[in-house]
């Protein structure tokens, strides 16, 4: 029960990741085709001022659509209106850590003003400078990459200690969630962030966004299935 409680919380930080993408392009104001809570067979959905709103078969995260056809019409976006798209998810993850970390201080019977107000915001930045260090120690060599079945499992150990063990789980991924997606690589926030700027600075740059998008895909596939592999041997061993 505490695994599929921690699937949950997963599934539900990426829909507000994905909550974040879609009211960045409202307010830059991109269409969005379709925005879908699940991934999958659409099970229902109903249209309202042009967006489809989706519930789709598989519980697990979800998607935005933005209402584009081909990368011209993506390119025809202002620059600072697909910026504030690509931060638009990250940065939805980011600003609920502040109230949670202020939720767990609240239970555990830490109430002042220091601690409602203040720490959490502190707690926030440390966590995410952690965050950065430890992916900066993957790539030199040092620590192990997780996978969700990690990450899952991780989150039934910290739901097993109640109410503040959950929600300290659901920090840490909101946060993690925040940092991967702000990696440098295609198709992540990241990566269109990086290639947006050099077709910014060399429009002639721009054929290379999708052959750079496909080959992020692969190496995403590629760590996905390894960070997995890696994870049920350490669960299984």
């Amino acid at each position: 029960m505490n695994y599929a409680f921690a699937m949950a919380i997963v599934s539900l930080l990426i829909i507000i990741h994905e909550a974040g993408h879609f009211i960045a392009a409202i307010r830059a104001g991109i269409p969005i085709a379709c925005f879908s809570v699940g991934i999958g067979p659409k099970l229902f959905g109903l249209h309202w001022k042009g967006t489809e709103y989706r519930l789709s078969l598989i519980p697990l995260g979800g998607y935005v659509s933005p209402a584009i056809e081909n990368e011209k019409d993506y390119f025809a976006v202002g620059f600072k209106k697909r910026l504030a798209l690509s931060l638009g998810g990250p940065l939805a993850n980011i600003v609920i850590a502040p109230p949670l970390f202020a939720l767990i201080a609240a239970i555990h019977g830490e109430v002042s003003t220091y601690s409602l107000l203040a720490a959490p915001f502190i707690k926030t930045y440390d966590m995410l400078a952690n965050i950065v260090f430890s992916i900066a120690g993957l790539f030199a060599g040092q620590g192990e990459l997780s996978s969700v079945v990690g990450a899952v499992a991780a989150g039934g150990h910290f739901i097993g200690m109640g109410m503040a063990g959950a929600l300290e789980f659901t920090v840490a991924i909101t946060l993690n969630l925040a940092i991967f997606n702000l990696l440098p690589l295609p198709p992540l926030d990241g990566g269109k962030i990086v290639l947006d700027t050099l077709e910014r600075a060399q429009p002639k740059l721009m054929k290379i966004y999708l052959p750079a998008c496909v080959c992020g895909w692969i190496l995403m596939f590629g760590l996905m299935a390894y960070a997995t592999v890696g994870d049920i041997q350490r669960l299984t061993a």
